[in-house]
């Protein structure tokens, strides 16, 4: 792409910015060649548009402290030097942030990966989603409850072994682990609704 050649006279009439067709006129034949320039700077395809409006905001803020140097294409140059300025500004700020990836692609990226048909992956999650229900509830029964459901149902030790620790019944330990686990379906229908 070629640079476009710049009238002194529109030059002139940028100085203030209170020529709004002056500006109109520049960011009309500028803004083609000013996105060319960024992007061959390496902004990112997606970020070429906004990195754009960075140069021209930056540009309008700084026209009054051109001064032409007298050699060809000067106006050019000062508007290549203040683009490459914003760019260099652009990926600094963009090296510090963390970005992720979304939209569209990233969407069609995750529906080709293949679907995990693993049973112990299944179980693992089925586990996890009933300990964390057991925690939302946990403070609705008594300790004694608590710990023969959570020796039991958990941690897969015998309700025998429970009953001696705790000196209770096998019969009330099976129910309190029933109620203890009726209200974590309640709360797992809840949240999976």
């Amino acid at each position: 792409m070629h640079s476009p050649e710049t009238r002194p006279s529109l030059i002139v009439r940028l100085g203030g910015a209170a020529d709004q067709s002056a500006w109109w006129s520049f960011v009309e034949t500028y803004e083609p060649f000013l996105k060319h320039l960024v992007a061959r700077h390496g902004t990112p395809p997606s970020h070429v548009a906004d990195v754009t409006q960075q140069v021209l905001i930056s540009i309008a803020r700084s026209i009054d402290g051109f001064s032409d140097d007298g050699k060809e294409a000067s106006f050019r140059r000062w508007v290549h030097q203040v683009s490459r300025n914003v760019v260099i500004k652009y990926m600094a700020r963009q090296r510090k942030q963390i970005t992720g990836l979304g939209g569209t692609d990233a969407l069609l990226q995750l529906d080709q990966q293949p679907a995990i048909d693993d049973p112990a992956l299944e179980d693992q999650y089925q586990h996890e989603l009933i300990v964390w229900a057991a925690e939302k509830v946990r403070s609705e029964f008594a300790p004694t409850s608590w710990q023969a459901f959570w020796g039991t149902m958990i941690e897969g030790r015998p309700v025998a072994e429970i009953a001696g620790e705790l000196n209770v019944s096998a019969g009330s330990i099976y129910m309190s682990r029933s109620r203890i686990l009726r209200r974590i379906r309640l709360v797992l229908d809840e949240v999976m609704q």
